[in-house]
């Protein structure tokens, strides 16, 4: 009888071995180091993302908009995001995370990046006063969104009807202009959109000034820093 073993067999062998060494491997690799400072875009020329710090307030207060305390106290909460999103990324970095554990980081991760990023452009696009929108900016809104009046009343809209966020975003893949509501940080994102004008409709963003949101939302419009939103726009539009 034969004791010797056929190439089929060792060559079946070794594949079981390999695949459960490239199984093993997948279940305890860490994810990629994400560094690199931003060169382009909206956070040309700011630590933004990498380092992940805190952004300092633009404006203590807004007088006739939004008081010291309240801005305190919403920094406060864009201050806890960043956090979120330090904890979450070493989390990450841990050696043999569970798969149900992985997935669950992955989602806590966009939600806190989204979160930082909005509170950033939120913070940086409010004026301590009226602010004319430039040429550039008035000729674009009448082309993507109709008249300041039309686009103020669906902007609005917006604002009433999300949970979270209402954001003017630039998409460079239609090249358009659109208005979206967000009711979560990860909820009711437009893929590859630039956030123009940003505005934060949870309740830690104006219930300290404000017992009602319409009156809220009505004077961030009169407070939109249109320099920056065409700053923001020339950063990114690429057509």
């Amino acid at each position: 009888m034969s004791t010797g073993v056929s190439r089929r067999t060792i060559l079946a062998s070794a594949a079981g071995v390999a695949g459960s060494m490239i199984a093993a491997g997948a279940r305890a690799a860490t994810p990629p180091k994400e560094s690199g400072l931003s060169s382009e875009g909206l956070l040309v020329g700011r630590p933004g993302f990498q380092p992940r710090t805190v952004m300092p307030l633009p404006h203590a207060e807004l007088p006739g908009f939004l008081s010291r305390a309240q801005l305190a106290a919403h920094h406060d909460e864009y201050a806890r995001d960043v956090h979120r999103l330090r904890d979450t990324e070493e989390a990450l970095r841990a050696a043999d995370v569970p798969a149900t554990r992985y997935a669950e980081l992955r989602r806590r991760q966009a939600g806190a990046a989204n979160a930082m990023l909005l509170h950033e452009l939120y913070f940086g696009g409010l004026a301590p006063a009226e602010v004319p929108a430039p040429r550039p900016i008035a000729r674009h809104m009448s082309e993507h969104m109709g008249t300041f009046e039309s686009w103020r009343d669906d902007f609005t809209r917006c604002a009433m009807t999300a949970k979270t966020w209402a954001v003017l975003v630039y998409d460079p893949y239609d090249d358009r202009w659109h208005d979206v509501v967000m009711d979560d940080d990860d909820v009711g994102v437009w893929v590859g959109a630039n956030p123009l004008v940003v505005c934060d409709v949870a309740e830690h963003a104006f219930a300290t000034d404000y017992p009602r949101r319409e009156d809220y939302v009505a004077k961030l419009l009169d407070r939109i820093d249109w320099e920056e939103v065409a700053r923001r726009y020339k950063a990114v539009d690429r057509m």
